[in-house]
Parts: structure tokens; C-alpha cells; sequence
């Protein structure tokens, strides 16, 4: 740890926040609370999904504020404050100082993504002795293909935040998701089944984070991918985060 002092220092800086473990906390109040609210007192059976259901928005609304806003922000003060600059100019590499700051936001990523899966496979496990395995497998696979879509994004929102303002940072992430989950669906029959190679190519070119929402599968308990849609899914979505990675990189800064 001792090697990597801007972790150190933005893990800290988070952990001293009331902020970070209130998302923590809100995780499990809002699965509680928030399926209060259905009709569960007439079919007690809907109960469990609702859970499930709420468990994850939960996850994905995180994805959408406090996350890329934390992320926006490091990055905008620790360059600001000239930290990023001290620490280029005693050797360290950009990669290196960019993965420090993104990771120091990544730990609570992490942290809620973790607790998705636990309250998942607790709350809302199946009764159905043949249904566990099945649920197991599809939490997994939405573990996964979560973080998949949400690493990037945080650390895009990193680096955008030791290019320019922290609103513009937080807005650029989150106008990327909201395009992948939402609007990839919508554009889908206009892009996707057109013969024009240029509308291919655009189609190819839009974000598809909706490949991770699992939660419908939840919700009416479908079962896991197969194996072979899964494996296309989280190529799909790696090789995004891996071009929104690379742009990230490519636009941290670290002058002051």
C-alpha cells in the first residue's frame, strides 16, 4: 500500500465522508423498505422479487450519481492541488496515478456491487431446492457483467475530472449509461436491422450496458444466460470498457 499514496489518500479522503457509508447503508434500507410499497401483503410471492428487483436499482442508481460524481471530483481536486504533478514528476507513470485514483472509487464500486450479490443470494434466495443453483448462477453473471459496464465509466469520469470541470466529468459518464441502457433499445430496430453499413457501424458504435441489466431475468426468475450469450455479453461490454479505458487514459491530466 505503502506504493500507492494517491489511493491512500483518495480511499481515505472517501472513507472520512459520511457520504460513502450512507450508500453502503442505503443499499440494505432500500431493499427493505422499497418493495413495502407493492401489494406483497395480498401474494406475499412477490416479495422476493421486489427485492431482488430493488436490490439492484439500487446498484445501477448509484452508477448514475454518487459514483461517477466521487470519481469526477478526486480527480478534479487531486489535480487542482497539484498532487498529480508532484507524483509525475518524482516518476510516476500516468497509467499508474490514473489507476490509483479510479481504484480509490472502484473499492466502493466494489463494496456495493458485493452487497448486491450477498443480499441477492440471502433475502431473495428461492425457496425451490432446484431453483438456488439456477439463482447462483444468474447473480454471478450479473455481478460480473455489472462491473464490467461500471469500471469503465469510473474511471472515464477519473479522468475527466483532471481534464475539466467536475459537472462536465460527473455528466459525461452518466449521459453514456443512460444512452446504453435506454437508448440502445430504442435505436436498436432503426440501427441494428438496417442494411446501411454506416447505420451498422453507429449501431456498433452505441454504448450497450442494457446487455447488463439482468434484472428482468431476476424479477420473473428466467434463469441464467446460457453460456454462450453471456460469454458474447461481457465481450461486448469489456471491449467497450476497454476503448473507454483507453480514452480515459489518454485524457487524464496531470499539470496543475
Amino acid at each position: 500500500m505503502k506504493h500507492f499514496p494517491l489511493f491512500r489518500l483518495g480511499l481515505a479522503g472517501l472513507m472520512s465522508r459520511s457520504s460513502c457509508w450512507l450508500l453502503l447503508g442505503g443499499a440494505l434500507v432500500f431493499a427493505w423498505l422499497a418493495p413495502l410499497v407493492t401489494p406483497w401483503e395480498e401474494n406475499p410471492q412477490i416479495l422476493q422479487p421486489a427485492r431482488a428487483q430493488a436490490i439492484w436499482a439500487y446498484a445501477w442508481l448509484a452508477l448514475f450519481t454518487w459514483l461517477p460524481f466521487q470519481a469526477a471530483a478526486l480527480g478534479h481536486r487531486m489535480r487542482t492541488e497539484g498532487m498529480l504533478e508532484h507524483e509525475h514528476a518524482i516518476g510516476a507513470s500516468r497509467c499508474r496515478l490514473w489507476l490509483q485514483l479510479g481504484g480509490a472509487v472502484v473499492v466502493w464500486l466494489l463494496a456495493l456491487a458485493l452487497i448486491a450479490v450477498l443480499l441477492s443470494v440471502t433475502w431473495c434466495l428461492p425457496g425451490r431446492a432446484g431453483e438456488v443453483e439456477l439463482w447462483l448462477q444468474l447473480v454471478g453473471q450479473y455481478a460480473a457483467l455489472y462491473t464490467l459496464c461500471a469500471v469503465p465509466l469510473v474511471l472515464l469520469a477519473t479522468a475527466l475530472g483532471t481534464r475539466t470541470v467536475e459537472v462536465i466529468a460527473f455528466l459525461v459518464p452518466t449521459g453514456l449509461l443512460l444512452a446504453g441502457l435506454f437508448g440502445a433499445v430504442w435505436l436498436a430496430p432503426l440501427l441494428g436491422g438496417s442494411s446501411s453499413k454506416l447505420l451498422q457501424s453507429l449501431w456498433l458504435a452505441v454504448p450497450h450496458y442494457h446487455l447488463a441489466d439482468l434484472t428482468p431475468r431476476l424479477v420473473f426468475k428466467m434463469g441464467p444466460l446460457p453460456a454462450a450469450d453471456f460469454l458474447a455479453s461481457a465481450g461486448v461490454l469489456g471491449l467497450q470498457g476497454l476503448a473507454l479505458s483507453l480514452t480515459g487514459l489518454c485524457l487524464f491530466r496531470t499539470r496543475s
